[in-house]
């Protein structure tokens, strides 16, 4: 098997979480502070709001292992998109009818929208699923009840959206 076939076909879900677990341990011992994307996107809101406020740039943006957390996670996308081969460039979502300018408009609104209700739950819960993985490591209480929520309502959602799309829950 090649490097290529073996990154770009799907990986049990076993492998997936031993590898997770074993680089959230060694980013523990790394840096002595749980992954997250919390306190990253706090540092670059703080650095937006001065900037607006002082309307000028002073000082160059925060980049630390935080910020730089942020970045790799879009970097990472992207590769895994390319790899894999399904990273496709769309005006309009799959399967929507209508022009391209109100596809747009609208897969714009869906992106900012979700995005925002990401963001929203992230400084909800204090931090990212993974941090709350990190914690749950680490055995916080908290952590736990936050994944077992998250469980739940997941089971939740995914069988009334089976159910209303007429599949089988």
């Amino acid at each position: 098997m090649s490097i290529k076939s073996g990154l770009s076909s799907s990986w049990s879900f076993w492998i997936t979480g031993t590898v997770l677990a074993f680089m959230i341990i060694f980013m523990l011992y790394l840096f002595d502070d749980p992954p997250g994307m919390s306190d990253g996107m706090l540092m670059i809101a703080e650095f937006c709001r001065k900037t607006a406020e002082a309307k000028t740039i002073s000082e160059p943006p925060p980049l630390d292992w935080q910020t730089g957390f942020l970045g790799g996670i879009f970097i990472g996308a992207m590769g895994c998109a390319f790899i894999s081969g399904k990273w496709k460039l769309h005006f309009k979502p799959e399967g929507m009818s209508g022009s391209i300018l109100t596809g747009a408009g609208k897969a714009a609104l869906t992106g900012f929208g979700g995005g925002f209700l990401v963001m929203l739950g992230l400084q909800l819960s204090g931090d990212s699923f993974f941090g709350q993985w990190a914690s749950a490591i680490q055995l916080s209480p908290g952590a736990w009840i936050f994944l077992g929520v998250f469980i739940a309502a997941a089971v939740i959602t995914s069988v009334l959206l089976a159910r209303r799309s007429g599949g089988k829950a």
